[in-house]
């Protein structure tokens, strides 16, 4: 526990500087976690034995990233390229590579820099930086609410065959106290720094917050059951790896994204 402690500390100090940074530090940020995100799950799920996959997901990794330096009209010929050279180390290697990892790869990019690279787009809107704060405090809340929610009250299994030790009243403790911190922080956008906070909005953002990060968490806990590993990696000491840490916030980024610019908060 007091390792546990310790590293969630060193990264708790890490995720303020970054946040506190500019645009470039944070991109390059999402950059580097999204690579070792991808190394990880390659790891994970065999792929890593097949160095043309690994490196071709790296580079869409890559671009897809900082594909805000790129020009829109150019999206369609990256991904067509990257289809192509799919095809083409499939054909190579077709004795050894399966039409199954073929997709994981492509899953992978989707899943892990494509849905990372929405922090960078959250910190581009107006007023950005105030909710990509949110997306961290909504998600760390959450799961920080739902262990000591079933640490008291736990009774009920939520996904016994997926995480043993998650409950339903952990659940709901989690959601709750999600829903207050994320109004708490509406609170202090308003009256520290002027902005107009619609509660109602914010409170429903905060809800929607609280259950994808749980099935961003019970996703993650699934894939690492499908292929036999406790944690994704142990980079940090107590947590794991890229994946173990931040499987909520990869859940979550794109929803804050995706409410922020179609109904605002």
């Amino acid at each position: 526990m007091k390792t546990r402690i310790i590293t969630g500390l060193v990264l708790a100090l890490l995720l303020v500087l970054v946040l506190l940074s500019n645009v470039y530090v944070i991109t390059g940020a999402v950059a580097v976690i999204a690579i070792m995100g991808l190394y990880e799950f390659y790891k994970a799920t065999g792929i890593k034995d097949h160095i043309g996959l690994c490196t071709l997901g790296y580079v869409a990794g890559l671009f897809v990233v900082l594909r805000q330096y790129t020009p829109s009209d150019k999206y369609m010929l990256a991904i067509y390229a990257f289809m192509l050279c799919l095809f083409v180390i499939m054909l190579k290697d077709h004795k050894k590579i399966s039409v199954t990892e073929a997709g994981l790869v492509i899953f992978s990019i989707i899943y892990i820099p494509l849905f990372l690279s929405t922090l960078t787009g959250i910190y581009n809107l107006q007023n950005g930086i105030y909710f990509l704060w949110l997306v961290f405090i909504g998600a760390f809340m959450t799961d920080t609410c739902a262990y000591f929610s079933g640490c008291f009250f736990g009774k009920h299994k939520l996904c016994p065959d997926i995480s043993p030790k998650k409950t339903i009243e952990g659940s709901i403790g989690g959601s709750l106290g999600c829903v207050a911190i994320v109004l708490l922080y509406g609170l202090l956008l308003e009256k520290q720094f002027g902005l107009n906070v619609n509660y109602i909005k914010l409170g429903i953002l905060g809800l929607l917050i609280a259950i994808i990060s749980q099935i961003g968490d019970l996703t993650a806990s699934i894939i690492k059951r499908k292929y036999g590993v406790k944690d994704y990696g142990t980079l940090f000491p107590g947590h794991g790896g890229i994946l173990d840490r931040l499987d909520s916030i990869i859940a979550t980024a794109p929803l804050v994204y995706i409410y922020l610019t179609t109904i605002g908060a």
